[in-house]
C-alpha cells in the first residue's frame, strides 16, 4: 500500500491505469468540467460536452493573462440557509442527478451552487497549479473569492464567531464556517487536491457535512464516523491500485492512499461571496 507523500513521483510522465477520484480539483479525466482554452466556436470546443452557458474569465495568476471559458451548467442557486438539508438545499442542487455533478466540496461549503465545479480564487483570476496547490495559497484564492480567514483550531472559531455576532445569540451568525483540507502532490502519479466541509451549526460548532467532488452530501467523513471536528475527523481515502498490469511499465499492484490534511477553517459571509 502507498500512502502519498510531498515527494516527487517516482512515475513521472506515466499514466496510471485509472482516474483519480478527486474532492476539489477537476480530474483530467472530467471531460465535462475541463475549462475550455477558446470561444464556444472555436477549433478547440467540443460540441460532444456542450454545456448550457459557458463563462469567460480572464486569469491574471499564473501570468501571462489569458481568457479561459468556464463550463457552466446551470444558473447559480444561492442557500438561504447552512443547517444541514441536503434534498433542499440551494434549491436540491447539491443532491439532484441533474446538478449534483456540477457541484463540488467548494460550492457546497460556500453554500452556492454555481454549476460548475467552482474553483477557489477563479473568478478572481486566479487558476490552481501544482505549484499553488497548497493550503497558504488555496486559502489566499477562497479569501479573494469573499471568504474570512478564521486559523486553524476550534478556540479561534469560538473567539471569531464572537465578532460575527449579528445579535445575543450566537445562532445569529451572518455567515457560516468552514475547513480546508490539503492533500498535497505526491508519489504515483498522486497530482494533488483540496476539501472543504462545511458547519451546520453556529452554536456548539460540533456538526458538520461535507460533498466529495461530484458525490452526494453526508454529514459522515471518509470513513464513515459523523464529522464533530474536521480537525480530527478521517480525511484519507483508498484510491485503489495504482497499476495493476503488470505488462505496463510502471506496474504497482498496491493500493494508494491519499491523506488529506486540516489546515485551516475560514468563514463565509451570508453576503459577499462570489465563486465560479
Amino acid at each position: 500500500m502507498n500512502t502519498t507523500t510531498n515527494a516527487p513521483s517516482n512515475n513521472a510522465g506515466k499514466t496510471p491505469s485509472r482516474l483519480f477520484k478527486l474532492s476539489g480539483m477537476v480530474s483530467p479525466g472530467d471531460k465535462r468540467h475541463q475549462i475550455i482554452l477558446a470561444t464556444p466556436e472555436g477549433p478547440d470546443f467540443d460540441e460532444k460536452y456542450l454545456p448550457p452557458n459557458s463563462v469567460a474569465v480572464t486569469i491574471n495568476n499564473p501570468a501571462p493573462s489569458h481568457v479561459i471559458y468556464v463550463p457552466q451548467f446551470s444558473d447559480t442557486v444561492v442557500g438561504r440557509s447552512s443547517r444541514y438539508n441536503p434534498s433542499s438545499d440551494c434549491d436540491g442542487n447539491f443532491m439532484s442527478y441533474k446538478f449534483q455533478p456540477n457541484n463540488n466540496c467548494y460550492a457546497y461549503a460556500c453554500n452556492i451552487a454555481s454549476n460548475s465545479f467552482p474553483q477557489p480564487g477563479r473568478i478572481s483570476g486566479n487558476q490552481i497549479t501544482a505549484a499553488t496547490l497548497n493550503g497558504p495559497d488555496i486559502q489566499n484564492f477562497a479569501a479573494q473569492d469573499g471568504l474570512l480567514a478564521v486559523g486553524n483550531n476550534l478556540d479561534n472559531l469560538k473567539a471569531f464567531s464572537m465578532t460575527r455576532m449579528t445579535g445575543k445569540d450566537a445562532s445569529m451568525l451572518d455567515g457560516h464556517y468552514v475547513a480546508l483540507m490539503i492533500s498535497p502532490a505526491g508519489d504515483n502519479n498522486w497530482p494533488g487536491d483540496y476539501h472543504w466541509a462545511r458547519c451546520d451549526d453556529n452554536v456548539d460548532f460540533n456538526t458538520w457535512s461535507q460533498k466529495d467532488g461530484s458525490d452526494q452530501v453526508t454529514n459522515f467523513d471518509f470513513a464513515g464516523n459523523p464529522i464533530t471536528n474536521p480537525v480530527t475527523a478521517n480525511w484519507t481515502v483508498n484510491q485503489g491500485p495504482v497499476q495493476p498490469d503488470s505488462s505496463q511499465p510502471d506496474y504497482n499492484p498496491d493500493d494508494m492512499v491519499a491523506v488529506y490534511t486540516f489546515y485551516c477553517f475560514m468563514f463565509v459571509p451570508n453576503a459577499g461571496v462570489n465563486v465560479l
